[in-house]
């Protein structure tokens, strides 16, 4: 009823927030989902190869126009009749094509990564756990180093191998404050807390 109505709770001092949670929960709703018994549900879904292509074929597909948003020849492959049914995309209102670009990444994610693995947690995967435990934090600072790589970007030079360089500073350095705050926890929670 979003897509169709519009409906958007009102927010100051716009009147609309950047994203309508009456959209936005579809994807909580459905994670939780998930989460509970809905997995096993689609196991079999999970394994048909018809599905696999084409959530790789769709991804390729949307690979492909967001690369044409900073490669204008790439851009102007796209047919006309194309651009219109893409176009706008609305994030605050979580339209149907982000839904299916998150649900076919998510498709591919639960193909290829091992759901439970026996062995020892490896080093990438344990950075990206705690990532997740700290998602406050690193989303909090992400922001302030999404603005400063920016700047960087903007000031310095713009060129692939500096984008390159500070993505990489970046996921470097959001690890380390993940684990310095996944470490202080630890070491914090040995005695009583009273906030």
């Amino acid at each position: 009823m979003v897509q169709i109505y519009g409906w958007s709770i009102p927010a100051w001092p716009t009147g609309e927030l950047y994203f309508n949670p009456l959209a936005w929960q579809m994807l909580f709703v459905f994670g939780a989902w998930c989460a509970d018994q809905g997995g096993l549900r689609l196991k079999s879904f999970m394994r048909s190869s018809a599905l696999l292509l084409l959530a790789a074929i769709y991804l390729a597909f949307s690979l492909f126009i967001a690369l044409g948003w900073q490669i204008e020849p790439l851009q102007n492959l796209v047919p006309d009749f194309v651009s219109r049914l893409i176009y706008p995309i609305n994030k605050s209102h979580l339209a149907p094509l982000r839904l299916l670009h998150f649900l076919a990444l998510a498709f591919l994610v639960s193909r290829f990564v091992p759901a439970e693995s026996d062995g020892p947690v490896k080093p990438w995967t344990a950075a990206l756990i705690r990532c997740g435990e700290n998602s406050l934090p690193i989303y909090c600072v992400s922001v302030l180093m999404s603005f400063t790589a920016f700047v960087i970007l903007t000031r310095l030079s713009g060129g692939l191998a500096m984008q390159a360089a500070v993505s990489v500073s970046g996921i470097m350095l959001l690890t380390l404050i993940a684990s310095v705050l996944t470490w202080e926890a630890k070491r914090d929670r040995r005695g009583p807390k009273l906030f």
